[in-house]
């Protein structure tokens, strides 16, 4: 009777233990507050675009004479990698006050004129940073006007689930040390910076290497 009743416990136990574990993996789902999981997603999809148009426009074309005269060293290289950034701070913060305002439960009239504003600046801005990524990677700025050897769709998708199990990974590591104290949008937080840094350091690499000026360049 014992051992049926102890099964049972274990039985009605484990999909909680699997869910918890899952969100912590996972943290954009907040399973406890569905309105705040669209801009959870929202938000994680914008860091994304960003950090990859970053990682364009710091290393793409790092081989690119032309590129190196106006940005020499490692300083014009940050410089470009936080372009984007800059441009995006105003409307991430924005829509991060608004996914707090979802878990918070706060007025709302206010809740609905900040996610308005959040979702326009957004919208607008990210179409900015994409337009001055492409900009940045006119094949006019490279002397061969062709790119050599650029880098494939498939390398920058497995190098952005490399960087979401960077997050996950994370995200555990933070959950362990607070000692399973951790709020879900701490572990939010620690799961979308190193998205973040992950995508651009991940990327770094292959668009480094990649030949995107030919032989024909200038020096």
């Amino acid at each position: 009777m014992r051992l049926v009743i102890a099964d049972r416990r274990r039985a009605a136990a484990g999909p909680e233990a699997e869910g918890r574990f899952r969100d912590i993996l996972w943290p954009a789902s907040f399973p406890d507050a569905p309105r705040a999981r669209v801009h959870a997603y929202v938000l994680a999809t914008l860091v994304v675009i960003t950090s990859v148009c970053a990682a364009f426009r710091g290393f793409y074309w790092a081989d690119d004479p032309q590129v190196n005269r106006y940005r020499p060293g490692l300083l014009g290289v940050a410089q470009a990698i936080g372009g984007p950034f800059v441009l995006m701070a105003v409307p991430l913060l924005l829509m991060f006050a608004v996914l707090a305002g979802a878990l918070r439960s706060w007025p709302r009239g206010l809740y609905w004129v900040l996610a308005a504003v959040a979702w326009t600046m957004s919208a607008a801005t990210i179409l900015l940073v994409l337009l001055a990524t492409s900009v940045t990677n006119d094949n006019t700025y490279c002397s061969a006007n062709a790119a050599v050897d650029p880098v494939s769709g498939t390398v920058v998708v497995l190098c952005l689930v490399a960087a979401l199990a960077a997050g996950s990974l994370a995200g555990w590591f933070a959950w362990v040390i607070s000692r399973r104290r951790a709020r879900p949008v701490a572990l939010y937080a620690v799961w979308l910076a190193t998205v973040a840094t992950a995508v651009v350091l991940t990327l770094a690499v292959p668009l480094h290497a990649a030949q995107t000026c030919g032989p024909s360049g200038i020096g």
